[in-house]
């Protein structure tokens, strides 16, 4: 029996369940007999990987056999490409031949279930049948630049951390937007800022499943690109996205096309292969343009959870 170990100690979250697709692949490969191990660096998707059907073991920085192969994800030489697909990336690392694109999220079914249920009774309780229940990314502001059209043109500055234009989003401005109608009910995901994903909190696990849970059971989940709102997608919710980040980031004239030199000449193989969008492109996800202002930001996402009503 082949017993493999995927070792995710360089990737974030978001990466580690991008990666776990490769589980089923190595078992196509190998054999179903074999053993497909993942030992990561975070304590968060350990419960979402173990109910993996593909996956037999989930560690957290240790592993408690040996293995006949070890694919460390990312190796130190190499680079995620964010012009190409994460999940097919991570394949071609473990040796798969015939890559895809489909990554799995499996979640909790009892927390599924009673916050299905849960959801039910406040809706009888007080909010009503109509109500639309959209999940919002806390930390929202760490992956967003605040920028005009002219800036982002004039590719100027950036060198702060800032990006062009100098300057976040403010999400309270975008959530008050939404605040404002009776249909909406707001739910508030991820850590906050001052919150390091890194630091071991006991709940780690637990709250990162029940968040899989929370998003697979609202109408949207709204955020930036990144691990939130691919696992929302992945479990099934539409998201509705702003895309400043991965525009000022890697855009056709964004700060990465800046640190490689600048080649005018070709702007347009400069479309990121990030984002619900891209994952699920028949989902009925939305990308919002990178130019709107916070409150246009709200009053769009608005529109379009009640479909202008």
């Amino acid at each position: 029996m082949t017993r493999i170990l995927v070792k995710c100690r360089n990737i974030h979250i978001g990466d580690i369940l991008f990666a776990s697709g490769v589980a089923k692949k190595l078992k196509e490969r190998h054999g179903g007999d074999c053993i497909v191990d993942f030992d990561s660096n975070y304590l968060q998707p350990t419960e979402l990987l173990r109910s993996n059907p593909w996956v037999d073991a989930v560690y957290f920085r240790e592993s408690l056999f040996s293995y006949d192969i070890v694919y460390e994800l990312i190796p130190s030489e190499t680079t995620l490409d964010p012009y190409e697909r994460k999940p097919s990336q991570f394949q071609r690392m473990c040796g798969i031949e015939s890559v895809d694109d489909e990554y799995e999220v499996y979640t909790n079914s009892a927390l599924d279930y009673s916050i299905q249920r849960s959801m039910e009774e406040l809706r009888k309780i007080e909010w009503g049948d109509d109500v639309i229940t959209i999940a919002y990314q806390c930390d929202w502001d760490q992956k967003s630049f605040g920028f005009t059209e002219e800036e982002y043109e004039r590719a100027e500055g950036g060198q702060g951390g800032l990006g062009y234009g100098e300057r976040r989003r403010n999400i309270f401005d975008i959530i008050n937007s939404l605040e404002v109608s009776e249909r909406i009910m707001l739910f508030a995901i991820g850590l906050d800022d001052k919150i390091s994903k890194g630091y071991p909190c006991l709940n780690s696990t637990s709250k990162f499943t029940f968040t899989a849970s929370l998003m697979k059971n609202c109408d949207y989940v709204i955020g930036a690109e990144g691990c939130l709102t691919n696992v929302a997608a992945a479990v099934g919710t539409k998201t509705i996205i702003t895309t400043d980040y991965i525009h000022q980031m890697f855009g056709p004239k964004g700060i990465m096309w800046q640190q490689s030199g600048g080649d005018l000449e070709n702007l347009e193989t400069r479309k990121p292969q990030l984002g619900p969008c891209c994952y699920y492109p028949d989902s009925g996800h939305v990308e919002l343009n990178p130019y709107l202002r916070d409150d246009q930001v709200g009053e769009e996402i608005l529109r379009l959870a009640t479909n202008g009503n």
